[in-house]
């Protein structure tokens, strides 16, 4: 059975859950040798998902006879290019048969089997048999990552099983392995633990020590952060999810709904962390208010960085860095929009891609705002009215959120309170800590820790 490979016209993310597979990854092997024969990296990951129904990993041909093997043992299927006169075909084990030019031209490209950019070890052929899925997957130093002609649909292993996460949870698939599912619940329970990795220890010390060496409020304060550390990543996930669809205005509600939250979140995890360290140095100021990370722009460190400054002086030069204030200011001009002000306006922007995207049109005054922390924010489309580009967004948003939770908490000296429990508290706590840096799916009791989580 001959095929043009062009198979899947439609987006992924379009696709709904009963599509099998959802998604698939076209691999180019050649380019990721090294990857894929190194013990657990993405590219190897990326191949044992292929044992999900919803994952389909293709590898393109290649002459290595240790990928090859590696393919065969993992169940993927093996490939080949065969020509003839005008026709190139790639040729499936399992009986496929994809024509890699259309059949209709008569004659094959000059340059079909040169590489499509200089140093590339993709060629032409390549990325005409590519069509047969989604992306094509090659090493993070392939230099085809630079190649406008094919746009985002070269992408690296990492991105790839990023991608295999945010449709699977989508659709509310949640695998450990190919015959692990878990429940949503422990999924973000592992997903927020292995992004914000400093809250273990330190949520930990805190709920053995809470109405002893620290107080109540300390851990109602913990609580609340692990609350709003799961529920980012909920959020995340679904402006992340909408954000990979088709632009339609079907979804642009639903998506500034989550991204709101998604804000309003961290502003609170940023309350959060300045409450929890005011506890912990037993910091005697009255308000709410004053007991906070940011420092608006123009103005002095307030009396919490004041006391902070003489009970933590490294953790006071961090927060108060021009990097750090920068960071926690530019989310307060959109919190103060969506809480106070007007709401973003949704729309379509369709530029160089044929999907198009949903961005959300910035009223003048939180655009000028946020110029004035910063004019060079990537997630910023500038022009009148500016836009606010979700994904990009969130994935900055994130990033600063990870670094600045892991680096307040890291900075504070929780051992200081451990070693004031008694021997057995703390050998509970020691065990605890090195089986989570071992791996936190081993303590929560699974068999082995996710592949794409």
């Amino acid at each position: 059975m001959f095929r043009y490979t062009k198979q899947v016209e439609e987006n992924p993310f379009d696709r709904g859950p009963q599509s099998i597979p959802i998604i698939r990854f076209v691999i180019h092997g050649t380019s990721l040798a090294d990857e894929i024969l190194t013990e657990d990296s993405s590219a190897r990951r990326l191949i044992k998902v292929n044992s999900l129904k919803e994952i389909e990993v293709i590898p393109l041909p290649t002459t290595n006879k240790d990928l090859r093997k590696y393919f065969t043992d993992n169940s993927l299927v093996s490939t080949e290019y065969f020509s003839h006169e005008s026709r190139v075909v790639l040729k499936l084990s399992n009986g496929s048969n994809y024509n890699v030019v259309s059949p209709f031209i008569k004659r094959l490209p000059e340059n079909l089997w040169d590489a499509i950019i200089d140093n590339s070890d993709v060629t032409l052929a390549d990325l005409f048999a590519s069509n047969v899925g989604d992306y094509l997957v090659v090493s993070k130093t392939e230099p085809s990552l630079k190649c406008k002609v094919a746009r985002d649909s070269i992408i690296t292993a990492e991105q790839a099983l990023e991608l295999v996460r945010v449709i699977l949870t989508a659709h509310s698939r949640f695998y450990v392995g190919a015959r692990i599912p878990i429940s949503e619940w422990f999924y973000y329970l592992y997903r927020f633990r292995k992004l914000f990795k400093e809250f273990h220890y330190a949520s930990t010390v805190a709920a053995h020590t809470h109405g002893k060496d620290l107080s109540e409020k300390t851990h109602d304060y913990f609580a609340s952060l692990g609350t709003r550390l799961d529920f980012i990543c909920r959020a995340y996930d679904k402006v992340a999810f909408f954000s990979l669809k088709s632009a339609n205005y079907d979804d642009l509600d639903n998506q500034l709904y989550h991204l709101a939250y998604f804000i309003m979140l961290i502003t609170g995890v940023f309350d959060d962390l300045a409450h929890i360290i005011a506890e912990f140095y037993y910091m005697k100021i009255k308000g709410r208010k004053n007991i906070s990370l940011r420092i608006p722009l123009g103005e002095r460190p307030n009396k919490f960085y004041q006391t902070l400054q003489s009970k933590n002086a490294v953790l006071y030069a961090f927060l108060t860095t021009l990097d750090t204030q920068r960071d926690v200011n530019a989310f307060y001009p959109l919190r103060d929009s969506l809480q106070h002000r007007e709401l973003p306006t949704g729309t379509q922007l369709h530029e160089m891609s044929e999907i198009g995207k949903n961005v959300f049109a910035l009223y003048s005054e939180t655009a000028e705002e946020l110029n004035k922390i910063c004019d060079s924010l990537t997630f910023i489309i500038r022009g009148n009215p500016c836009f606010l580009d979700p994904l990009p967004f969130i994935k900055w948003a994130q990033e600063v959120t990870i670094m600045l939770v892991n680096r307040v908490l890291s900075s504070v000296d929780w051992d200081s309170v451990c070693t004031t429990l008694p021997l057995d508290i703390q050998d509970k706590i020691k065990a605890s800590n090195e089986s989570y840096e071992q791996g936190f799916g081993q303590l929560l009791g699974w068999p082995e820790e996710p592949l794409y989580f």
